[in-house]
């Protein structure tokens, strides 16, 4: 502190000889005038007082009346020039003083100031602000202002320089170029200066280096315009991707629609041929063409459903519905679903339960079906000898936890271990010479992994060339706890009495099945229409048909009118003229109640929804089974004797009952071995 007051004063004492003199100069004006007045008026009566006492006779009025004159005179001329000598004097001394005080803080501040004049020249500047314009004081005092600054902002300087002399302040950014060239931005505050009098003067400033800030400033709108270019370019791609999905969507469906359309009356056609009619004397050669039209037409169709669930499960939109079942039954139904298909190549299928498993457990049983299914049709179709298992567990670990446990091994083909990961890519079949024995789509074992990560597990592989492959599916339970555990022998006791316990009736087939009901039936595909009326006129159903929505609205509202409804309408969605949406409205809106069931062959997202917003009652897919088009109408029947299918299940492959028809036919072997011969591979074939 010391140190630096003696520092402060030595600015004091250098600025003390040049800043003192003013003031003393003014004093001896002062004085200097006050001699003269008095010089003149000792001569004035000197000469007065000489006059009368040289001459006596010299005293008259006159004499003395002119030397008062000429005294007044005298004194008058003094005053009035020690007066003017006085301002000027006291307006340098004010101008020094500014300039002093000026100095005094431009010198003491550590900030960099500066003063220009009103002509735009620089009067005055301090140490730290020839520091930031990389020049002299002698560089800069008496230099135009425009000459530092950079040529982009001159037009900006000259707008402030006016502001200046309209009397007012403003703080704003400029760019100056030093000596060597180099561009700095600087913070000017400047405000006006005026004198004693009002005179305006100039402006001073105080300037600050800001050029690391603008440096970072600009840098920081460079990325921000980037992130935003960036984000631009992701909303962009996000809406073609939803673009692109949409577009899959829309393809897939009307791809499906196409498809479903004419398997709806491929399938349901072999399936009547095989079911209806006396078989006995048929050739087993026309036996076996129709359960190869029903077997590729349902290969077919699981190959449009599996690429309709990938796309829903790559979107994110798969549906997993939990509910309350018996692992047992379900293990034992895909089983017999499987049977079929491992007795065409004359293979074992066994199925091992081990351990005790729980009473009930909550999953999504058709989930875990197709995942069965398919890992089962890969091992059938891989496995030319030997045997293929499907064991089944629920381990419990130590934590109190329990997960779901299939493994289906075969003895097949087997996969090399380099391929074990690559198998469950989407449209990956492994080498050439496993596509040329076992052609497929490759997208099974895909689907199924999603499926089974949906539901919160994952498929694992162990698999040997030429020894066989073990698919391991691990699915989480929760707690141990919360279970009822059983043997499973006890389970399969319970199921098998309570089989034995059904009524005799709901063991008969479809074709002892009768129901009462007007149906009407609107579909535009008259290879469709002809086969769901043949079906159900089969059944005892009154049908009514009509090929477009238009058409249908008509009948319905006209037998409506009548006092004669239809017990349910099955609908089309997709008709010519109208869509069924449209005619479930106009329905609905002209009083219609009875019920309406969609039929689609479309699978487009919310399609269901839809379809009940409209007012529908009932909703369904095509292709139709024969079971599946008898239970739907049964549901709204006035009577129904029988049951329109054994048990009401259906196979992946066709109806329970037409499989069990082809298997009991005389020369079902036979059938089966000249099926072998008319499918080649495909007969049998499953995705991979």
């Amino acid at each position: 502190m010391t140190a630096k007051r003696q520092h402060n004063n030595q600015h004091f004492q250098q600025a003390e000889p040049a800043d003192v003199m003013p003031s003393l100069a003014r004093h001896h004006l002062q004085r200097t005038v006050w001699l003269v007045a008095l010089v003149w008026s000792s001569i004035i009566l000197a000469a007065l007082w000489g006059t009368f006492l040289a001459d006596p006779h010299v005293r008259s009025p006159g004499v003395v009346l002119g030397l008062g004159l000429l005294w007044v005179a005298g004194m008058s001329a003094i005053i009035l020039g020690g007066y003017r000598l006085l301002r000027v004097y006291a307006r340098s001394e004010t101008e020094n003083g500014e300039q002093f005080i000026y100095r005094l803080i431009t010198k003491q501040t550590k900030a960099a100031i500066g003063l220009v004049g009103p002509t735009g020249r620089f009067s005055l500047v301090n140490e730290s602000f020839c520091q930031i314009f990389g020049r002299s004081e002698k560089e800069i005092v008496g230099q135009k202002l425009l000459r530092f600054v950079h040529p982009e902002d001159h037009q900006l300087v000259r707008e402030q320089l006016r502001l200046r002399r309209q009397g007012l302040s403003s703080t704003y950014q400029l760019r100056i170029v030093r000596k060597n060239g180099e561009v700095r931005w600087i913070l000017a505050a400047v405000a006006p200066v005026y004198d004693q009098t009002g005179r305006y003067c100039g402006g001073m400033g105080l300037v600050t280096d800001i050029t690391e800030q603008k440096q970072a400033e600009i840098a920081l709108r460079d990325h921000t315009a980037r992130l935003e270019q960036l984000v631009r370019e992701l909303e962009e791609a996000r809406q073609q991707a939803q673009a692109a999905l949409r577009a899959k969507d829309q393809f897939l469906a009307s791809v499906t629609h196409e498809l479903r359309t004419p398997l709806t009356a491929i399938l349901g056609y072999a399936e009547t041929l095989l079911i209806e009619g006396d078989l006995n004397r048929a050739p087993p050669t026309r036996i076996a063409a129709i359960q190869t039209i029903l077997r590729n037409g349902q290969y077919l169709l699981q190959i449009i459903n599996d690429l309709l669930e990938l796309a829903k499960s790559e979107a994110g939109r798969l549906e997993i519905n939990a509910q309350d079942c018996s692992l047992v039954e379900l293990a034992e139904d895909v089983m017999q679903l499987m049977e079929i298909r491992a007795r065409a190549k004359n293979l074992p299928l066994r199925l091992e339960i081990r351990g005790c498993v729980p009473r009930r457990i909550r999953i999504d049983p058709i989930r875990v079906r197709q995942i069965l299914i398919n890992l089962l049709g890969n091992a059938i179709k891989f496995t030319d000898s030997g045997s293929v298992r499907l064991v089944v567990q629920v381990p419990r670990s130590d934590d109190g936890q329990c997960s779901l446990q299939f493994e289906v091994i075969d003895t097949g083909v087997g996969i090399p271990a380099e391929m074990c990961e690559k198998i469950f890519e989407p449209f990956h079949r492994g080498d050439a010479s496993t596509n040329a024995r076992f052609p497929g789509t490759g997208l099974g074992l895909a689907f199924s992994r999603s499926l089974a990560r949906c539901l919160g597990g994952d498929i694992t592989v162990v698999s040997e060339v030429g020894l066989g492959s073990n698919f391991r599916v691990t699915i989480p339970l929760g707690s141990a706890d919360q279970f009822e555990w059983v043997d499973p022998a006890e389970l399969r006791r319970e199921a098998k009495a309570k089989e034995n316990a059904s009524p005799e009736s709901t063991k008969g087939g479809s074709r002892g099945c009768r129901i009462r009901a007007r149906v009407l039936l609107a579909e535009d595909a008259i290879e469709t229409r002809r086969l769901f009326q043949h079906i159900l006129q089969s059944a005892g159903v009154e049908v009514s048909t009509a090929e477009t929505g238009r058409d249908a609205v008509r009948k319905a509202l006209e037998n409506h009118v009548e006092g004669k409804p239809f017990d349910c309408i099955l609908l089309d969605i997709n008709l010519p003229d109208l869509e069924g949406y449209q005619v479930v409205r106009l329905l609905r809106e002209s009083g219609y109640i009875a019920p309406v069931i969609a039929l689609t062959a479309g699978t487009e997202p919310g399609e269901r929804e839809r379809c009940f917003m409209a007012g529908c009652d009932d909703f369904a897919t095509k292709p139709l089974d024969r079971c599946t088009l008898l239970k739907l109408v049964a549901k709204y029947a006035r009577q129904v004797s029988g049951i329109p299918c054994e048990y009401g299940r259906t196979t992946g492959d066709t109806c329970f009952l037409a499989a069990q028809v082809g298997a009991r036919l005389p020369g079902a072997e036979v059938a089966q071995q000249q099926e072998s011969v008319v499918s080649d591979n495909s007969s049998a074939n499953r995705l991979q």
